[in-house]
């Protein structure tokens, strides 16, 4: 007579799922150009490593692999990036070396399409993330306000319609109440480069053969603040990261009007009503994802206006993202990483979460500190190859404005003063890089705006001390486009 094999008895409590994370034999593999959104996670998830195409640590830490046959026609693109590594033999050894006998990899992606989850399968491997299916439904701006709506999770007031022109937008505009001044958004792309200010006949012209046509979201303009949150959607509910306001649109950061460079938080940001409502808000709407069988990490960006104090939901984005450097903040080792409870849902191990006591946690863990993260740009006028480039590993911020190196530490865990910063590079030497292309994150423990949202003085000088640490020498133009020509032929023979 055989025997049922036992179901194991579900994890309780915080202490039992630490311990569990901490000890499984699953590995887990990260792969992306640079592991800037979950760096750290491998201090409280024991299986976790890091394959990157370019070594942040110089060798440095012990659970990161990046490949030596690296072409210096080098992929471009995050999820072209992501493929190549996949299919890379030499990954594919270390990812062979670090699984243990009878486990599966798990793969972590942030950016990919449908041609990673193939190599995936092919590979035998273990893609934990949500289908690109489900979330390229969802992360359309228009599908996101109807699932809102359906929620009961409010939108800026708006309309899901299409325009004939000119006299057709301003027609349905005041029928519907929305005013002179609008926000037109297509249901896909970068809010800094699809997302229109229209109010006179003159600004629709600019902007008229993008929005004629296509099924479009106009709203209301308000005055608002930029939040954002992330979240873990699991079995057990849904565990809320911190509320940030986000960085968009400086000139020292990127060159798109509205383009994301970075978020900070700090304790006079929203008060306790504001920060209740904005928590469930993010639920109810999480919980209308789950109806749609959407498993781990999301982010919401969230508008609170400034004039009313009405709480709006404003887009979603599916996947890792880059409130990550927030959400998994562990001061003090009190409270989990929030990307844990992602790798948790996937752990096939059953779990009940005692969600209030995270909540109360994660704010007394998380209460009274300023941290900012801002993603720097190469300052260079043209393509180049870099010569010298800062050193990951945690600086001083002298009284003149420069950067003064202090040791090469793996993460920003132990940052402990508003002088303090961490330095993660994501172009080392030897690299090609140009206008616009991100160099990596800088994290400091204070504000990096204003209230007006102008850069503090701190953060423009810290901003001008990391790129005067890159020095590059240009690339010869007709080599650039013959490269370029190279890799666009590579990428479409699918090598």
């Amino acid at each position: 007579m055989t025997t049922a094999p036992r179901t194991p008895a579900p994890l309780e409590t915080i202490e039992q799922i630490k311990t569990h994370l901490r000890e499984s034999p699953q590995p887990v593999f990260y792969l992306s150009r640079s592991a800037t959104n979950l760096s750290g996670l491998d201090r409280w998830v024991g299986g976790f490593h890091y394959v990157t195409l370019s070594d942040s640590w110089d060798g440095a830490h012990p659970r990161a692999f990046t490949p030596r046959g690296i072409p210096r026609i080098e992929p471009r693109g995050n999820i072209n990036i992501v493929n190549w590594l996949l299919g890379n033999a030499e990954v594919q050894e270390y990812i062979a070396r670090n699984t243990p006998e009878g486990f599966t990899p798990q793969i972590v992606l942030a950016m990919f399409d449908e041609a990673s989850e193939r190599l995936c399968e092919r590979l035998g491997y273990e893609l934990i993330m949500p289908s690109i299916a489900l979330r390229g439904r969802i992360d359309s701006k228009l599908v996101t306000t109807r699932l809102g709506n359906e929620a009961g999770v409010p939108s800026v007031p708006n309309l899901l319609t299409r325009i004939s022109g000119w006299d057709d937008l301003r027609a349905q505009a005041e029928e519907a109440g929305l005013g002179e001044q609008l926000v037109i958004q297509l249901a896909f792309g970068d809010s800094g480069r699809t997302t229109y200010f229209v109010s006179t006949r003159e600004d629709f012209d600019g902007v008229a053969d993008h929005v004629i046509g296509p099924e479009i979201k106009v709203m209301r303009y308000i005055n608002h603040q930029p939040l954002a949150a992330e979240a873990v959607i699991t079995s057990a509910g849904t565990v809320v990261g911190p509320v940030l306001r986000e960085i968009t649109g400086h000139p020292e950061l990127t060159r798109y009007r509205g383009g994301w460079s970075g978020s900070e938080m700090y304790p006079s940001l929203i008060d306790d009503d504001a920060r209740g409502r904005i928590g469930e808000l993010v639920e109810r709407f999480c919980g209308r994802l789950a109806e749609e069988g959407y498993r781990g990490i999301l982010e919401v960006s969230i508008l609170r206006d400034t004039d009313t104090g009405e709480i709006y939901l404003g887009e979603l984005n599916p996947r890792i993202s880059g409130s990550s450097a927030h959400s998994n903040l562990t001061p003090g080792d009190t409270t989990l990483p929030l990307f844990a409870y992602h790798l948790l849902e996937y752990s096939g191990v059953p779990f009940v979460l005692d969600l209030d006591g995270i909540r109360a946690e994660r704010q007394r863990a998380l209460a009274g500190q300023e941290w900012s993260t801002l993603i720097v740009q190469y300052p260079g006028a043209g393509v180049d190859r870099i010569e010298t480039a800062a050193r990951t590993g945690r600086y001083r911020v002298t009284d003149d404005g420069a950067l003064a190196f202090v040791a090469p530490e793996l993460d920003w865990q132990g940052l402990s003063g508003p002088e303090d910063a961490f330095w993660y590079r994501a172009v080392a030497e030897g690299e090609i890089c140009g206008p616009g292309v991100d160099i990596g994150m800088l994290v400091v423990r204070r504000r990096a705006q204003e209230d007006h949202y102008a850069l503090t003085p701190f953060a423009k000088g810290a901003i001008l001390a990391v790129q005067a640490e890159y020095r590059g020498r240009r690339i010869n133009p007709l080599l650039r486009y013959w490269r370029a020509g190279v890799r666009v032929v590579r990428e479409r023979l699918g090598r």
